[in-house]
Formats: C-alpha cells, structure tokens, sequence
C-alpha cells in the first residue's frame, strides 16, 4: 500500500491519548444536560421555526442541522453511560 508524506507525517505527529474518565456525578450532569438540550430542542420545534416560515427556511435548516450535529457528537450526551449518571442521583435515597 503506498503512503503518502502527508499520510506519514499524520501519523508520526499523531499521539495516544487515554480514555476519558467521567465520574458518576459528571455522568449525571451529562444526563441533566441531555434533558435540558430536549427541552430547548422542544421550544425550537415549537417556536422558533414556526417564526421562522416553516422547516425548509435555510435558517431552520441550519438550526436542525445543529441539534443533529449536538446530538451525534456528544454521543447524546453520554447516552451509552446513562445508567452510571442515573446511579450517582440515586445514592442520596434512604431506604427504609
């Protein structure tokens, strides 16, 4: 397979980084931050592109574009790790 300077020098100057570590409350406001990031994609829905004429306005379009963007890029949030998040609310429950 040929390589070319470019492809090398990308991968001589790239470098390993660690595995991001969230602790459970930061999993939590991840999750806080899922629901609030819903809430405002609500509003936006609801509001802001009717205003703005309909969905196929450039700017609604661009506005969707963003969520999607937002979404897929934090991985929803941490969605796979929601759970973890979930735990971190629970612990301050007393059982009876």
């Amino acid at each position: 397979m040929a390589s070319t300077k470019s492809e090398i020098v990308g991968i001589i100057d790239s470098e390993l980084v660690k595995d991001a570590v969230l602790t459970d409350m930061e999993m939590s406001y991840q999750n806080f931050a899922r629901s609030e990031f819903d809430k405002l994609e609500c509003l936006v829905r609801q509001f802001i592109v009717p205003a703005l004429g309909s969905d196929q306005n450039p700017v609604a379009k661009d506005i969707y574009r963003h969520l999607e963007q937002i979404r897929i890029f934090s991985g929803n949030f941490c969605w796979r790790y929601r759970y973890i998040g979930a735990s971190h609310d629970a612990k301050e429950v007393r059982h009876a």
